[in-house]
């Protein structure tokens, strides 16, 4: 099983490595990590195979794969600066259509025209306010993996869109599968009331 595989694959580098890689706290008593997730923080222990977060919340079924995925592969490099859409990563032309396609869409419906409401929600993921198109967040996903959500307001001629904005180093943080599973955590925390 994938999910088997990560844990042992995080097993298998030295705790230290994997957290200055992933930016994650190492508590050596415990054997456990400690990592922010937007604006929640979560306790990966490893040993027990176990995800947990002091605070109450709704988690996604996607969480322990991309986390997974992330503390297994992440690196120790700067961001490279380099913004991209999904599609413009290495693969993700044809990585990112059918199933995979990211439900964008849904943000798009769900805050339509209401660039504050846009703000406020992107605020309370941990984001900060940056702009591009109409109204745009950027967020840390992982303290590794900014990610930037654009609002483009309706007008006479096109619906409402949300686009996503990756650093291009998120290549090296994770693989394209984590990628997909951590964009579409983030995308439920956005939809979510």
């Amino acid at each position: 099983m994938i999910e088997e595989e990560l844990w042992q694959n995080v097993r298998d580098r030295s705790p230290q490595e994997v957290a200055v890689c992933a930016m994650a706290e190492y508590d050596g008593e415990n054997r456990t990590f400690a990592i922010r997730v937007m604006n929640d923080q979560f306790r990966i222990d490893v040993d027990k195979k176990v995800i947990s977060s002091p605070d109450p919340v709704r988690k996604s079924h996607f969480l322990p794969l991309f986390l997974l995925h992330h503390l297994a592969c992440a690196k120790d490099i700067p961001l490279s600066n380099t913004l991209v859409s999904p599609n413009q990563l290495t693969g993700g032309t044809f990585f990112f259509r059918a199933s995979h396609e990211l439900p964008l869409p849904k943000i798009a419906e769900k805050f339509d025209n209401n660039l504050e409401k846009f703000l406020e929600k992107g605020n309370k993921l941990g984001g900060e306010k940056v702009d591009y198109g109409d109204a745009a967040v950027k967020l840390h996903l992982l303290p590794r993996v900014p990610l930037i959500f654009v609002l483009w307001k309706k007008d006479e001629e096109f619906e409402s869109q949300v686009h996503l904005i990756l650093d291009k180093s998120i290549e090296e943080q994770m693989s394209l599968e984590g990628a997909l599973l951590a964009l579409l955590y983030a995308i439920g925390k956005w939809v979510e009331d």
